[in-house]
């Protein structure tokens, strides 16, 4: 999908996502940035590209992932100055979005610096090295080659989904920690290839959470805001709430509770499983976006995740994205453009 828009269009979104006025709140500069993403184009990465500069964590690694997903090489010089980090500017969370990105844009003269930080400091970063060489090798190989990619979920992932098997079986590959993690990663995404309908396929992958990589929880609940399944709720509450968990897991379950946008499932056994206030999901969003003690990245997700909401139970906001249906989306995306797309001058 491709967004046409003016140069003074194009201006207003690069001023918005830079915060050039310093006034800018955080969940505007994200919806200018995915409106650029629909827009796509390499003055876009480059407009992308500068905004790398900010202190937000949250913010820049939403860069990297769009700087993935816009499938533009352009990009990658940008990505790999990331990863190697030579200023230190940039943390593990950041790092790690851009070495996904780099995946995702799947050139191989990437896979000399991939492999390079196999051995990095930061789990999350070797972890996701090593994932997007799998995908490089996947995506350059015959079975890669003639692969077609699933209309139902319009993004890169990090790794293909497995060909179709049984819940159980995927289930089971999903927990296999003496499998490589990219072929972990393949099962998860082929659990989410089932759909927000199955509630055993998400009860499955919510097991993921107790694995001991932060990298594979954080995707979990990624895939979670993907699906939008009510069944899921419980499991992104408890992930949110915990105070011992990763920060960037923790960010990933914010977000997919705003695109969610619901309480979950209406039986009286989900709603204790959730253990939700009277003001529901929306309430515990609202605490946590100005909880003085939780960590930044965790309260800007949750400011975001609060748009989103917003946005998915608004009946008077038209989003370009609409067409594609909630299932096919993140929160995020479905609720970026609506403000900016009515109200960017022409």
């Amino acid at each position: 999908m491709s967004v046409q828009v003016s140069p003074a269009q194009l201006a207003v979104l690069r001023d918005t996502l830079l915060n050039t006025s310093g006034q800018t709140p955080l969940h505007e500069r994200f919806r200018a940035l995915f409106m650029l993403k629909a827009v796509g184009s390499d003055e876009v990465v480059q407009i992308i590209s500068e905004g790398l500069a900010d202190p937000s964590p949250l913010l820049k690694h939403e860069l990297a992932y769009v700087l993935g997903q816009l499938g533009r090489p352009s990009a990658i010089p940008t990505l790999e100055s990331v990863l190697v980090n030579s200023q230190n500017q940039h943390c593990s969370m950041v790092r790690h979005e851009a070495a996904e990105a780099l995946g995702a844009l799947s050139s191989e003269s990437s896979l000399p610096l991939l492999r390079k930080y196999f051995d990095d400091p930061a789990r999350e970063v070797r972890e996701t090295c090593e994932i997007a060489v799998g995908k490089i090798e996947f995506d350059c190989s015959e079975e890669g080659k003639a692969r077609k990619p699933n209309p139902d979920f319009p993004t890169i992932d990090p790794a293909p989904s497995l060909s179709p098997q049984s819940v159980p079986d995927l289930h089971a590959a999903l927990l296999n920690t003496k499998l490589p993690l990219f072929e972990r990663y393949r099962a998860m995404f082929a659990l989410r290839d089932f759909g927000a309908g199955s509630r055993d396929a998400v009860l499955a992958l919510a097991e993921g959470f107790g694995d001991e990589s932060a990298l594979f929880r954080h995707e979990i609940a990624y895939i979670f805001g993907q699906l939008s399944s009510p069944h899921s709720i419980p499991s992104l509450l408890r992930v949110l709430r915990d105070p011992i968990e990763e920060d960037m897991v923790r960010h990933e379950a914010a977000e997919a509770l705003g695109g969610i946008a619901s309480d979950g499932a209406e039986d009286e056994a989900s709603r204790r499983e959730a253990d939700l206030p009277p003001g529901g999901v929306l309430q515990v969003l609202r605490e946590w976006a100005v909880k003085e003690d939780a960590p930044v990245v965790v309260r800007e997700s949750c400011q975001v995740a609060i748009d989103m909401w917003e946005y998915e139970n608004s009946t008077d906001q038209f989003n370009p994205l609409d067409s594609l249906g909630k299932t096919n989306t993140t929160g995020m995306e479905r609720s970026a453009t609506a403000a900016l797309a009515a109200g960017v001058p022409a």
